[in-house]
């Protein structure tokens, strides 16, 4: 028989060892046994290059049931940040991160692995319109994408307003609104302007909480203005560190709109065909044209507009100091005038419509002297004595064009007559008293221009 003492050191080993093996299976981690998978899910895809997403890893034994609570998943990531990088599962074999961009763009490419389990394999497949990584037939890359920044872009639409100026030019607002690849509004996307004509208020323009840009161009010329949101790329990094080289680079997505001026009306100045003269109404024609209202084109749809832009006013500077203001016309208008000197004169219009727009134009017109009457005096008999009547033939040619206003006669004896505006003969009777003398008797005609012509004779009273 075997001493009862002997016993209890055998007792006290086994508990020994088994104390050790306890320890030694706290200290080690628990790690998803072979055969297991690692699932990734998201909520979304895409973010803006500052957001962040929740990463959840779903691991499962090959019989589809969890592993042993506590089991540990290490993350990795090509961009961005994973907090934290390693974790352990729940009782479901759930292990949840977050992901972080940190102000990074491009695509990153979200890995897991615990123990034999991993999910990179050497394909991946991204659904756009899912949040759930998929596995392709004959692969086990089971890698989540998600795009960031700039390369999450799926869709820039530019608008401008208003989209037609002045002719004059002036300033507009351009718009761009960013939306990600589900169709989200993307923010702190930056956004380049650029524009063919003019000057933008900024080049670069993150966009805001609601996906928008906004600039404003100032232009005198039609322009387009093209919206770009740069390039994103993506890097190689390890387990929750940002990467940042060998990436790839994906497409700049950009749009435009094209923003238009309103044409000008148009002018002409047709002056008579012969120069005209002092005194004497000449007509000039205007012919005024409306300009078209036009049409604009932008990205995502195109407005048109038709018909013509109302005339405000049509202003004469006839160059001797007169205007006239023709008011709200169009087409020909036929405008007379009468300059009341000769000279050279600038006769200028400026055509105003309803939009601002404006056309000038001037012509230099020559203005002639107007040919004078014609008068011929003749006295019958040119000699008489004292109380004789002499009789004076006047003969009065006018030009073409002109009327005779008045016609004064001086006797040259300190008497006159009117005849008032005659014309053609005329036989004016009068009687000179005695003495002897040479008087000179002159006729004044007037005519419609203003101008004064004299004719003039000689008669003698001889007692």
């Amino acid at each position: 028989m075997i001493p009862r003492p002997m016993r209890q050191p055998v007792a006290a080993v086994a508990v020994a060892i088994a104390a050790v093996l306890a320890t030694a299976c706290e200290k080690v981690p628990l790690l998803a046994p072979t055969g297991s998978s690692i699932t990734l899910t998201t909520p979304t895809t895409a973010l803006s290059a500052n957001g962040s997403t929740t990463i959840v890893a779903q691991v499962l034994e090959s019989s589809g049931t969890p592993p042993h609570s506590g089991t540990r998943v290490l993350f990795m990531t090509t961009l961005g940040t994973i907090e934290p990088s390693e974790i352990s599962t729940d009782a479901s074999g759930r292990a949840s991160v977050t992901f972080r961009a940190n102000g990074a763009s491009g695509i990153a490419e979200i890995s897991a692995s615990s123990g034999g389990a991993t999910t990179s394999g050497s394909a991946t497949s991204t659904s756009t319109t899912t949040t759930t990584q998929t596995t392709p037939s004959g692969s086990s890359n089971r890698n989540l994408t998600i795009y960031v920044g700039t390369a999450a872009v799926g869709r820039v639409l530019v608008v401008a307003s208003p989209a037609v100026l002045p002719t004059a030019g002036g300033t507009t607002t351009i718009t761009a609104n960013v939306l990600d690849r589900n169709g989200n509004a993307l923010a702190a996307a930056p956004v380049t302007f650029s524009t063919t004509a003019g000057t933008m208020s900024a080049s670069v323009v993150n966009t805001d909480g609601s996906g928008n840009a906004v600039a404003t161009l100032t232009t005198f010329q039609a322009a387009t203005v093209t919206a770009t949101v740069g390039l994103g790329t993506s890097g190689t990094g390890t387990g929750g560190t940002t990467g940042g080289t060998g990436g790839t680079t994906t497409s700049t997505n950009q749009a435009s709109v094209t923003i238009s001026l309103t044409s000008a009306p148009t002018l002409a100045i047709t002056p008579p065909t012969t120069p005209p003269s002092a005194g004497l109404p000449s007509s000039f024609t205007f012919k005024v044209t409306p300009a078209s209202s036009g049409s604009t084109t932008g990205t995502g749809g195109t407005t048109t507009s038709t018909g013509t832009i109302p005339i405000r006013e049509l202003v004469i500077d006839w160059g001797d100091g007169a205007r006239d203001n023709l008011g709200a016309v169009s087409g020909d208008q036929i405008v007379a005038h009468t300059f009341r000197s000769a000279g050279s004169y600038s006769v200028s219009a400026t055509v105003t419509d309803v939009a601002g727009g404006t056309a000038r134009v001037a012509t230099v017109v020559s203005v002639i002297a107007v040919p004078r009457p014609t008068i011929i005096v003749t006295p019958t008999p040119q000699s008489a004595p004292g109380g004789s009547t002499i009789t004076f033939r006047i003969e009065i040619t006018a030009p073409a064009g002109l009327a005779i206003n008045n016609v004064v006669i001086d006797f040259g004896d300190g008497t006159s007559q009117s005849l008032g505006g005659a014309s053609g003969v005329l036989q004016v009777p009068h009687a000179y008293a005695a003495g002897v003398r040479t008087l000179s008797v002159t006729v004044t005609v007037t005519d419609s221009s203003g101008q004064s012509t004299v004719g003039s004779a000689i008669v003698s009273i001889t007692t």
